[in-house]
């Protein structure tokens, strides 16, 4: 694989997966307050159930393209800003699975409460935070 197409790749994955997480920010998580209480149980299973096929390809190509840019630093890319990038990766999953998987958890056994899709609402900035700045590593890299 070529540094170019290494720092492409990186960066075009990375960038999709900036687009979902302002996706769910801006659009998903707040829909959620529109759901009827009786669907809702539906709709929230729903969603993650389709989200989680949306980011099966995505998620694992971007942890691997993350890890070579990492290893291999291609066109000079900086040790440390290469390892920042990849611990904000790491943070935004490892967020995910203690933070955001038990709220869709609750909400998908409890349905809806309001506080709890608030709370997934305001707190979802960190994550989109973390794939922002990490879209702004990617571009940097090609630079």
């Amino acid at each position: 694989m070529s540094e170019s197409f290494l720092l492409l790749s990186h960066a075009g994955v990375t960038l999709i997966m900036v687009g979902i997480m302002w996706s769910v920010q801006l659009a998903i998580y707040p829909q959620f307050r529109a759901v009827p209480a009786q669907d809702f149980t539906r709709y929230v299973t729903d969603h993650s159930s389709r989200i989680v096929k949306l980011l099966a390809p995505f998620a694992p190509v971007e942890v691997i393209l993350a890890l070579l840019v990492f290893l291999l630093r291609p066109d000079g890319t900086s040790a440390a800003a290469s390892f920042v990038a990849g611990a904000l990766l790491a943070a935004g999953w490892v967020a995910t699975a203690m933070w955001y998987a038990p709220i869709h958890g609750r909400l998908q056994a409890d349905g809806y409460d309001a506080d709890l899709v608030q709370r997934l609402i305001t707190t979802n900035w960190f994550r989109t935070a973390l794939w922002s700045i990490r879209g702004l590593l990617a571009l940097a890299f090609l630079a």
